[in-house]
Order: C-alpha cells, then sequence, then structure tokens
C-alpha cells in the first residue's frame, strides 16, 4: 500500500470514530475527534451541543475538552476529524489553535441543501482570509456519503417530529 493509501485509511479509520460519534445526537449529528497525530491517541470527543449553548458546536466542544482536560496541548500535532466542514466560527476558533489539519465528511454545500441554516461562507474562505501563520489545511469528503445520510436521517426525523 502506498503512502497516500495508508493516510487514507488512517483518516477514514478516525472518521468512523467520528461518525459513531455523531449517532450520540441524531437531530445535530456532527461528531468531532481530535487527534495527536505524532502519539495517534484521540484527546478528545464531543457531539454537537446547541440545545445547551448556541456556541456548543462539536469542533469548540473538543478544542475546549482537550484544553480543560490535558493543560499544554501541542495543537500543532493535531489534527480535527469532523462530521461536517466546519461553519466559520468553528473554522476560526480551529484557526486560533493553530490546529494545522481539519479532515471532514459532509461539505456545508450539502448541509444547505439539506436545509440546515448557515452562514454562506466556507471554511477555505475562512482560512484563505487568516493572517500569516494562521494556517490550516482542509482535506473534505472523508466518508462523505455515510455523513450526509447521517444528515439526511437528521432532517427527517426533525419533520417527523414536528408533526
Amino acid at each position: 500500500m502506498s503512502t497516500d493509501a495508508n493516510l487514507l485509511a488512517e483518516h477514514e479509520g478516525y472518521m468512523r470514530q467520528a461518525i459513531e460519534l455523531a449517532c450520540q445526537n441524531l437531530l445535530r449529528p456532527f461528531g468531532a475527534l481530535l487527534v495527536d497525530v505524532r502519539e495517534g491517541e484521540v484527546i478528545s470527543r464531543a457531539v454537537n451541543r446547541s440545545y445547551r449553548s448556541p456556541v456548543a458546536h462539536s469542533e469548540l466542544e473538543a478544542i475546549q475538552q482537550a484544553a480543560e482536560r490535558r493543560g499544554g496541548v501541542n495543537w500543532e500535532d493535531c489534527c480535527l476529524y469532523v462530521t461536517a466542514e466546519p461553519c466559520p466560527m468553528c473554522i476560526s476558533g480551529i484557526l486560533w489553535t493553530r490546529i494545522p489539519r481539519v479532515v471532514y465528511g459532509s461539505t456545508v454545500l450539502t448541509l444547505r441543501d439539506l436545509g440546515y441554516r448557515h452562514i454562506n461562507i466556507r471554511a477555505e474562505e475562512v482560512v484563505a482570509r487568516a493572517d500569516d501563520g494562521m494556517n490550516c489545511e482542509l482535506i473534505g469528503g472523508v466518508l462523505e456519503s455515510e455523513c450526509d445520510a447521517l444528515f439526511r436521517a437528521a432532517i427527517q426525523l426533525e419533520k417527523r417530529e414536528k408533526v
């Protein structure tokens, strides 16, 4: 297997964990996994808890948990795996921590097509406008169809609950 294939398999393995985690909130299946890639260790896991606080998105929750549990996190050794492309608020928080890589499944465009409210600014645009030294590689589409299925199911569940 090539290095690229190994890396894809690693990304998929962590994304499967994020998907499993996302199933804890069937109405908002945003799951995030923060991984220390140097050690191969999952530092924190989080799901969307916007029912508790409007800013409790899974990405920010994972960052907050890591900061609280493990003082002195070397953010530059981390990769964040999320079931969907980070919103502008979340990618901004990611940039402030200096996490160098985010791997995601569903795109903002897919979420909008499904009916999720969103600010119409892609994560890549926020990264492009950040100051020098605030860089983040975005790798999208990892297990995209599985992530998309989670969000489609969530929208259907929400519609059934409103009836």
